[in-house]
C-alpha cells in the first residue's frame, strides 16, 4: 500500500511538472502599433502578400508572411529590408511589454511561404545576442537584431 501511495505521490509531482512547464510556452498574437505600420507597409508595397501574423513564443518573436503565390525573389527581399527597418530595439521592446515579457525577446524569426510543394518556407533570423550566452549582457555581446541569416535546411 505504502509503495502504491509513493508511486502516486511521483506521478502526480511529474504531471504538475509538466503542466507547469507546458504553460510557460504558450504562443501570443502580437499587436502593437509597430507591428500593425509594419503590416500597411508590407501590404502597401508587396501586393502578394496575403496574410502577416506575429507571434510570441518565450523567448522568440515569430513574423508569419503567407504569400498568396510562390514569393519572388524581389518579393522576399522587400520584406527582409522592411523588417530589418522594423527590428528595432524599441519596436521589440514594446512588444515585449505588450505581451508582459520582462527580458530581451532572443530571436526574431521571419518565415515566408505559400501552401505551395514547389518552394520550401523561406526562413530569416536575427538575435538580440551574438553569442547563446543571454546572461552576457556586455556590449560585445549585443547585436541587437541588425544581423540577418537565412535558414538553410539541411541536405537530406
Amino acid at each position: 500500500m505504502n509503495n502504491l501511495m509513493n508511486f502516486c505521490r511521483v506521478g502526480i509531482i511529474i504531471f504538475l511538472i509538466i503542466l507547469f512547464n507546458s504553460g510557460c510556452s504558450v504562443a501570443h498574437s502580437v499587436n502593437t502599433s509597430s507591428t500593425v505600420s509594419l503590416s500597411k507597409e508590407l501590404k502597401k508595397e508587396i501586393p502578394a502578400i496575403k496574410k502577416i501574423k506575429y507571434t510570441f513564443t518565450r523567448p522568440n518573436l515569430t513574423i508569419n508572411i503567407e504569400m498568396k503565390d510562390v514569393p519572388t525573389e524581389e518579393s522576399v527581399n522587400s520584406i527582409l529590408a522592411n523588417v530589418k527597418q522594423f527590428s528595432t530595439i524599441e519596436n521589440i521592446n514594446e512588444i515585449a511589454k505588450s505581451v508582459k515579457w520582462k527580458s530581451e525577446i532572443y530571436d526574431i524569426n521571419l518565415i515566408i511561404y505559400n501552401h505551395s510543394e514547389e518552394k520550401p518556407a523561406i526562413k530569416y533570423i536575427a538575435s538580440y545576442f551574438k553569442t547563446f550566452d543571454a546572461s552576457n549582457t556586455s556590449e560585445e555581446n549585443i547585436d541587437g537584431y541588425k544581423t540577418w541569416t537565412k535558414y538553410e535546411e539541411p541536405q537530406s
